[in-house]
């Protein structure tokens, strides 16, 4: 194909891109409500000419894989659910300063459009090299998706490398952080509001204990890519309006562990705290997160497909959430993260994706794949 044809040939799919993120953004898919939208990429599957298989989800719906689903060498995935909407959100997808609003924007039906436009131009080649695209539910709930994806590939070997996508603002994941989420409850005793000495506000207990929480022992860890372990209130509710002393507050606590930190020991410190209170509680995850080695094939290859599009080396760093890639990684598959869009817009009510970074992530991707041996 001469130079020309090509230009043409990326512009085109380009277009095809804005296009698709739009269409995308358009259709509601909050996790356990994926169907509308599997069903159109269903849709727009079969007008490229491709074969897919569904692959059943215990509880959930189920993931669409196309490509080399049985014996895969590379893994390209996303997944297609979002957070729910906040009410400030625009019920609709902009565009608006080189950006495209929306939710799910950057996190991440980018990579759901993006990957669309590999498969309706790589849509030979990813038999012959052995490239499975996965399109995943529940991610961001329980991890089914890739967790029913993982186990399917535990006994397939030869698997070099798996890219989840994600927004990295454009750096190479290769570490990701660990996280520990846990439901506290706190109780104290019901007394009139006039009559603070009698009662036991269970609000003010639970404010102490979590301002206890910089003191535990894992929260001094540091790693040099995914930053300082840390923690984030999720929801607190507890008391009323009525003139009453609280007798129950409940929170949502996640915490953030650095990679290869024992979780184990983060565990039995947390639960030595709340004992210290009283505090009954319910873990609802424990993952450890992971480092993968910059020398493994996958990482050298997207490194050298980042440099021959954007002629300088790309930045290395680590994701501070939980990912598919987590699932993955279980599995002695290699993985990591990457992707257009800052991870501190997704979820909010300005979510957005960098019209520039959307289509120099896809040509970085079209030339991974261009030189998979």
């Amino acid at each position: 194909m001469n130079p020309s044809a090509i230009v043409v040939s990326i512009i085109t799919m380009e277009n095809y891109i804005i296009s698709q993120l739009l269409r995308l953004i358009s259709i509601p898919s909050v996790t356990g409500q994926e169907s509308d939208v599997l069903f159109y990429l269903e849709e727009e599957i079969e007008r490229i000419g491709l074969d897919y298989e569904r692959q059943r989800v215990e509880g959930s719906f189920y993931n669409i894989l196309v490509g080399n689903y049985q014996t895969p060498k590379w893994i390209i995935c996303s997944h297609v659910d979002t957070v729910s909407p906040l009410d400030m959100m625009p019920p609709r997808a902009e565009v608006r300063d080189d950006r495209i609003y929306g939710l799910g924007a950057c996190d991440v039906k980018s990579g759901i459009a993006v990957m669309l436009a590999l498969l309706k131009e790589f849509y030979e080649s990813i038999y012959e090299k052995g490239v499975l695209f996965a399109f995943l539910v529940d991610e961001e709930k329980d991890g089914r998706g890739s967790k029913e994806l993982s186990h399917s590939l535990s006994n397939v070997e030869g698997i070099k490398g798996a890219i989840v996508i994600e927004p990295t603002d454009m750096k190479i994941a290769v570490r990701e952080a660990g996280s520990i989420e846990v439901v506290c409850f706190v109780d104290g005793k019901w007394a009139h509001g006039s009559c603070v000495e009698v009662g036991d506000n269970a609000i003010m207990k639970a404010i102490k204990l979590i301002s206890e929480f910089d003191e535990l022992p894992f929260m001094k860890d540091e790693d040099p890519l995914v930053g300082p372990s840390t923690y984030n209130i999720l929801y607190f509710v507890g008391g009323s309006e009525e003139l009453r002393v609280p007798s129950r507050a409940k929170f949502l606590v996640d915490f953030r562990i650095i990679p290869r930190r024992d979780v184990n020991e983060v565990v039995d410190s947390i639960v030595g705290l709340f004992r210290k209170y009283g505090t009954t509680y319910e873990f609802r995850d424990i993952s450890s997160g992971f480092i993968v080695d910059e020398n493994e094939e996958v990482v050298q290859l997207l490194k050298k497909a980042y440099k021959d599009i954007l002629g300088v080396d790309p930045s290395f760093t680590g994701m501070k959430s939980w990912t598919d890639a987590e699932n993955l990684y279980t599995v002695e598959v290699p993985s990591i993260v990457f992707g257009p869009g800052k991870l501190e817009d997704a979820h909010t009510p300005w979510e957005n994706v960098s019209i520039k970074d959307l289509f120099d992530f896809y040509r970085i991707l079209r030339r991974f794949l261009e030189i998979l041996p």
